[in-house]
């Protein structure tokens, strides 16, 4: 199998994007790690990589504490799995869309907390492994929203946007350690994070998508598994935006 052999680490994989990661590696041999801040699910998934034969760990982590996300890296270190690849997919959506001017600073501070922090927390883990051993693959997870911006969802777009500049200084920084660092930006995927955005949004989801559909979690995992094996070992510091065609909201 393409990834026998080989270790991903992969946060927010109990539901929806990171779910269809940690199963689409597995089948293709990789042993994953997973880190979910809810523990049953992550379990869930897990046990669900393992009955069919594969090797998977879950451990609760919170990505924002940069000590739960050392456990998690230091479980993999203690099964002996060298960490050949890492998806930072974890993320929260806001709760309701809201405009600028009334934005406090916790609801600001705890999506840049989430998905920028929790993102360098797990990337600083990973190459603290990834440069010893000079080789090594890490997706980041953004958005469209960091790309084109989503009115109403300030902090989540510049969190996201965060994400994207990262991954591009990141890619530069690192290539001559033999690391790729690559970014997905997915457009409008069907998953529970969904959930928050207004119902009258979602025909018009589906109008500006070209291909007529809301993506799904495997197609985001088709494009990860891409991005982090040896079948784009010339690609690095990119942005893909697996969205369908969208060219506007």
């Amino acid at each position: 199998m393409k990834l026998a052999g080989q270790t991903l680490v992969v946060t927010g994989a109990g539901s929806g994007i990171g779910r269809a990661i940690a199963l689409r590696f597995a089948q293709a041999g990789a042993r994953v790690v997973i880190g979910e801040l809810r523990e049953e699910a992550g379990r869930q998934a897990a046990g669900e990589i393992v009955a069919t034969g594969g090797e998977a760990l879950a451990v609760p982590t919170d990505v924002t504490d940069a000590q739960s996300v050392k456990r998690l890296f230091a479980a993999a270190d203690e099964r002996g799995w060298d960490v050949d690849m890492l998806i930072t997919n974890a993320g929260t959506a806001e709760p309701s869309l809201l405009a600028t001017a009334e934005v406090s600073d916790d609801r600001w501070a705890g999506q840049i907390a989430v998905h920028l922090t929790g993102t360098f927390h797990c990337v600083r883990e990973a190459l603290s492994r990834m440069t010893q051993r000079k080789q090594g693959s890490i997706v980041t997870i953004a958005s469209v929203a960091g790309l084109n911006g989503l009115p109403g969802s300030t902090a989540y777009s510049a969190a996201k946007g965060g994400i994207i500049s990262m991954t591009k200084a990141l890619s530069q920084e690192v290539a001559p350690q033999g690391i790729r660092v690559n970014c997905i930006a997915p457009g409008w995927i069907n998953t529970p994070m969904l959930e928050y955005l207004p119902e009258k949004w979602r025909p018009g989801m589906i109008t500006h998508t070209p291909l007529g559909r809301l993506g799904e979690p495997a197609d985001v995992a088709a494009l990860a598994l891409f991005l982090a094996s040896s079948d784009s070992d010339f690609v690095t510091g990119q942005v893909v935006s697996p969205n369908g065609g969208m060219f506007r909201w």
